[in-house]
């Protein structure tokens, strides 16, 4: 490649034509490690095309920065010759306790409140579910009716068939009057087992189960709902019996025997229906809880009946979920009773207990 063809940028100053007036030297400058003409390079077999290295940098003791761990550390200074300044020792300032901010939203107390809100809104709910199913049945209103006709009535009868020509007519007239309990259970036990054989009987117990999946609380908001309604209907026919029985067969007993007698006959008529309800859960068949609860309340006086011994009869006789509980009406003569008024109530509450245990059992360990 010719020289010529190069441009003026690439020649060396001596190719310029001198200024007027002025002599060049044509020598060529010695090379010097950085630059030089075309010819020096091409004399001293360097590539002519290449442009000139760089200038080289020669290592400073500047401390240089670390891309990965920061600014080196600048290196340390000789102590220098002259009165030392001791540092002063400054108050030392203690770590302040922060608040510690807790991860709810809400304090304990009104989580615990909003819990209790929320399961006495379900339980509302179950009691509402419950009272609208019963109250609608047509067959609850002539059921309740039954309590208090069957009490009364039975009574009324067995009041007006004692001879009385006295003015305090003889044994416990308000026992007597009190008679008509036993057929007023019955009807009881009918009711409170049409309010879980029924579901049983036409397949709603699925749907009530499905809408309600706390089966505990189904089973406790019908108890609530059974004995409600239960009741009321015992105490106006247990009320009625007797004052009839006190009108009709007047004896000289005392008032707070006589008020012992009524309020533990509802009492008794109440469980009755508790335990009516856990064996209708258990057998989920009306008929069959029907006859089961009646064997249970009139079996345990025939086979006392039947004893050949004095001993077991007495023991039949306080064991017995009627037997043992009406002992509550007496009056008069406690101490020839097998068992005590409320000690024999006492047994009849462990009975409907224990069925109402045997119920949830059941119904927690079956599909429905």
């Amino acid at each position: 490649m010719s020289r010529d063809l190069l441009p003026p940028e690439r020649r060396g100053n001596h190719d310029l034509p001198p200024p007027p007036g002025e002599h060049r030297d044509r020598t060529p400058p010695p090379l010097d490690g950085r630059a030089g003409s075309w010819e020096a390079r091409h004399q001293h077999g360097m590539d002519p095309g290449r442009l000139p290295a760089a200038p080289r940098r020669t290592p400073t003791t500047d401390p240089q920065p670390d891309l990965t761990t920061g600014p080196r550390a600048e290196p340390q200074r000789e102590p220098t010759a002259g009165p030392q300044r001791e540092p002063t020792a400054g108050p030392r300032r203690e770590p302040t306790a922060q608040p510690r901010h807790e991860l709810t939203a809400e304090p304990r107390h009104e989580t615990t409140a909003g819990l209790w809100r929320g399961l006495a809104a379900e339980w509302r709910r179950y009691l509402r579910a419950e009272w609208t199913k019963l109250r609608t049945a047509t067959e609850t209103v002539w059921l309740v009716l039954g309590i208090v006709a069957a009490t009364v009535g039975v009574g009324l009868v067995v009041v007006l068939n004692v001879p009385c020509t006295t003015e305090f007519c003889g044994g416990d007239p308000t026992k007597t009057g009190l008679t008509g309990v036993q057929l007023g259970q019955a009807v009881v036990a009918i009711l409170a087992v049409l309010a879980v054989g029924g579901e049983y009987g036409t397949g709603m117990i699925h749907g009530t189960l499905a809408a309600m999946p706390r089966r505990t609380g189904v089973l406790a908001a019908k108890a609530v709902v059974v004995t409600a309604v239960i009741a009321p209907a015992a105490a106006v026919a247990v009320a009625v019996s007797a004052l009839t029985g006190r009108h009709f067969l007047p004896a000289d007993a005392s008032w707070p025997s006589v008020l012992r007698a009524t309020g533990g006959s509802v009492l008794y008529l109440m469980l009755i229906g508790l335990l009516a309800l856990g064996v209708a859960t258990v057998v989920r068949n009306a008929a069959a809880a029907v006859g089961v609860v009646l064997a249970l309340l009139f079996l345990f006086p025939i086979l006392a009946a039947a004893a050949p011994d004095p001993t077991w009869e007495r023991h039949l006789l306080q064991v017995g979920p009627m037997t043992a509980g009406l002992a509550i009406q007496a009056t008069t003569d406690l101490d020839k009773l097998p068992i005590g008024p409320w000690a024999g109530l006492a047994v009849t509450a462990a009975w409907a207990v224990g069925a109402l245990l045997a119920a949830v059992i059941a119904l927690e360990a079956r599909d429905a």
